[in-house]
């Protein structure tokens, strides 16, 4: 269970906060669904009430999701229809649907696709390894090649639309729904073509370069992250931190007293 205050600050970065990845050609965003289901008349608040009910789970990827259907299964014009669809032929598991959504004005039947994604400038590197994540397996390139080239595909293939016709399911329309930050350096990274040039922004350095006073974020609070300030008393001195993040095998997002968000990385990262 979260607090309801929390949850209504992280409905309401949902509804705002850009994009981080732009939708391939015969896809669209569902950036503007989702605002126009904010926008009736409590619908923010009704989902709120629902997501305190409701135990919060450890993945952040999965509260993320939850956060969006809470907001749809609200909505007098949109309505959820499934969620995390499996997709099976002769005990084959060819993937699944993140959501099915359905537009009750039209009839039109969407299939969303959702990610909440964060990644470090590395500047320097092929693009293919320029934007790691923590874990440095996950990368940009390749999470924009999944999206675009597999999973909002799926519903291009001949058995998959045979397969949600069973159920009497016909999709006409693909949306992307992404979150998420890239931590820059002060040397210029490029960036996938694809990227939202107006993404969020956050810095990255290595641990041996902190110099400020911080407070780690848990990863659960990685997208929302409690109001930084002077008044808060748990802010730990920079070379503390330089010693717990020298122990650990990926970065940590910290805190910065001026409300800065920052990954400091160990020195064995992004290669062990």
């Amino acid at each position: 269970m979260s607090d309801p205050a929390t949850l209504a600050g992280e409905l309401a970065w949902l509804t705002q906060a850009p994009p981080l990845i732009t939708p391939p050609p015969g896809c669209d965003s569902a950036d503007a669904i989702l605002r126009q289901c904010a926008g009736e008349p409590g619908v923010l608040r009704r989902a709120a009430a629902t997501l305190v009910e409701q135990p919060r789970p450890r993945r952040l990827g999965l509260h993320f999701e939850n956060l969006v259907a809470a907001v749809l299964q609200h909505s007098q014009r949109y309505r959820l229809v499934a969620r995390n669809v499996p997709l099976r032929v002769n005990g084959k598991t060819l993937g699944e649907l993140d959501m099915l959504v359905e537009d009750r004005d039209t009839g039109e039947l969407m299939h969303w696709e959702l990610a909440l994604k964060f990644y470090l400038g590395l500047p320097g590197e092929p693009a293919e390894r320029a934007w790691p994540g923590t874990d440095p397996r996950d990368q940009l390139a390749t999470k924009i090649r999944h999206l675009h080239d597999r999973q909002l595909a799926r519903c291009d293939d001949p058995v998959v639309t045979t397969l949600l016709a069973e159920q009497g399911w016909r999709v006409s329309r693909k949306m992307l729904l992404t979150r998420g930050r890239l931590f820059h350096t002060e040397r210029e990274t490029a960036l996938p073509k694809e990227t939202n040039p107006s993404h969020q922004r956050g810095s990255w350095l290595y641990a041996r370069s902190l110099d400020t006073p911080g407070v780690v974020i848990p990863h659960d609070q990685w997208h929302y992250h409690q109001t930084l300030s002077d008044n808060r008393t748990d802010f730990v001195a920079a070379e503390v931190l330089r010693d717990y993040v020298q122990t650990l095998s990926s970065p940590v997002m910290i805190g910065t007293e001026s409300g800065r968000l920052t990954f400091a990385a160990p020195d064995s990262w992004p290669d062990h």
